[in-house]
């Protein structure tokens, strides 16, 4: 986000979230999975179905739940009396509750539990919470999503600007809050209308197995590697929609975006592309097949997408520079995005300013992904408007680009050009197991240190 851009309570225009989320099926090959569309079914060969969407996920670490930066609207889950943190601090209402997963959306965060409990607080001017808050002081403290989600082993959670999902095991997709794009409120599953508690969606036949997103869409990858979207389209970040309809006020109705819809990925010699992940930015898609082409649609005004010419893709393409590179995961603000490789080496391209690639004060733009020397053993990155992050295999997490919300644990404003290791008392002895970036604030799962022996 440009340092001075005034965000509204709402909806933070510039800093979107980018929250992904990844997950693998056992036996691939086979035929479609598929879920009944009726929660209340027992018919045993429905369950067997259900069942057999096994998660190869890797073992999650728990810990303490620490945000930092701003929390006007409660998103740092401290109490209406602390508005900002410049250092990692403990969320107290959750200290006894080791957290798994975390998203943080445009001005929200959401959290989940070692004993599958989903907590959130933040702005719910659009319901992004999934519960109902009678006044503003429910919404600075953390507050259980209950429903539907009490009868479901979450696996997976996103967020964005004022929307969140979950991933269930069995390859549901439960969804609340709202999209919006350029005329307002778009909604979410109806026209015009917030959800506000979560919802399955129950027209995704198909079981689940990724999630992703952007400011104000969602991505889904089904287990037999097809990709699904819905949300706002005006970037072309469905990759379903030609330019002259992805504009609500044009001659294609709301429902079309608003209804997850398969989009279709262009072949790779003449083989269907099975796509295993999704990744979003703020107004941008990539996907990545099993063999290692990746497809990227939406904003590309800075060459963020991975293309060498500054023009946006409202259709899958083939992106010839991160093709065939075996990344591990991508993460992108609004104009630039961060590429893991399996190597633990990490590569940016796009906008520069602010610091946000981390490559210093001398790089305005990177065309093509170009590595960044001082990280070495990744494992996982995040990204959001104006700042990075990294975490190495020794639990160190690194954070560089805008300072002007404190989201990087450096207790100044001051644009950060090149990666620094996150400090703070709070990670005094402990390591960072994972990280998140919302609009303005910064969310940490933080575990014991292991003692060398």
């Amino acid at each position: 986000m440009v340092a001075n851009q005034k965000v509204s309570r709402g909806r933070n225009q510039s800093k979107k979230n980018e929250t992904t989320a990844k997950a693998t099926i056992n036996g691939s090959e086979k035929k479609a999975l598929k879920r009944p569309l009726s929660s209340t079914s027992t018919d045993q060969d429905s369950k067997k179905r259900r069942l057999s969407v096994i998660y190869d996920l890797e073992a999650q670490p728990s810990g303490v739940l620490l945000t930092l930066g701003q929390g006007d609207v409660g998103q740092l889950g401290l109490g209406d009396e602390i508005l900002s943190r410049k250092k990692p601090a403990i969320v107290s209402e959750l200290s006894d509750n080791p957290m798994t997963k975390i998203a943080a959306g445009g001005m929200h965060t959401i959290c989940l539990t070692k004993e599958n409990e989903v907590y959130s607080f933040g702005c719910n001017d659009e319901f992004a919470l999934g519960r109902i808050t009678n006044d503003e002081n429910s919404e600075y403290e953390p507050g259980i999503v209950d429903g539907p989600l009490t009868k479901i082993k979450v696996v997976h959670i996103t967020a964005g600007d004022s929307h969140t999902a979950a991933l269930s095991n069995d390859g549901s997709v439960f969804v609340w809050g709202s999209f919006r794009d350029s005329h307002g409120k778009l909604g979410l599953i109806k026209q015009g209308e917030d959800c506000k508690c979560p919802t399955r969606l129950d027209s995704m036949k198909d079981a689940v197995v990724s999630i992703a997103s952007g400011n104000d869409h969602i991505v889904m990858v089904s287990a037999v590697g097809t990709v699904f979207t819905f949300g706002c389209a005006e970037q072309g970040q469905l990759g379903r929609i030609a330019r002259y309809f992805t504009d609500r006020g044009g001659r294609r109705s709301s429902n079309s975006f608003l209804r997850p819809c398969k989009v279709s990925i262009p072949r790779v010699n003449k083989s269907r592309s099975l796509i295993v992940q999704a990744f979003c930015g703020a107004y941008s898609t990539w996907v990545i097949a099993k063999d290692g082409s990746v497809f990227g649609f939406g904003l590309n005004n800075y060459n963020q997408l991975g293309f060498p010419d500054s023009e946006n893709r409202y259709l899958p393409e083939l992106v010839p520079a991160l093709s065939g590179k075996s990344w591990k995961q991508l993460a992108a603000g609004q104009h630039h995005t961060l590429c893991l490789n399996q190597e633990g080496k990490v590569y940016a391209l796009g906008r520069g300013d602010y610091g946000r690639l981390g490559l210093g004060e001398d790089i305005e733009q990177a065309d093509t992904p170009t590595h960044i020397p001082s990280l070495t053993d990744i494992v996982s990155v995040a990204a959001n408007g104006c700042v990075s992050f990294a975490i190495d295999k020794a639990g160190a997490g690194y954070g560089w680009g805008i300072g002007t919300n404190l989201q990087l644990t450096t207790g100044d404003e001051d644009d950060v050009w090149e990666p620094v290791k996150l400090t703070g008392r709070n990670l005094e002895t402990r390591q960072v197991a994972q990280v998140g970036c919302g609009g303005q604030h910064t969310v940490i799962i933080a575990t014991d240190r292991t003692e060398e022996k």
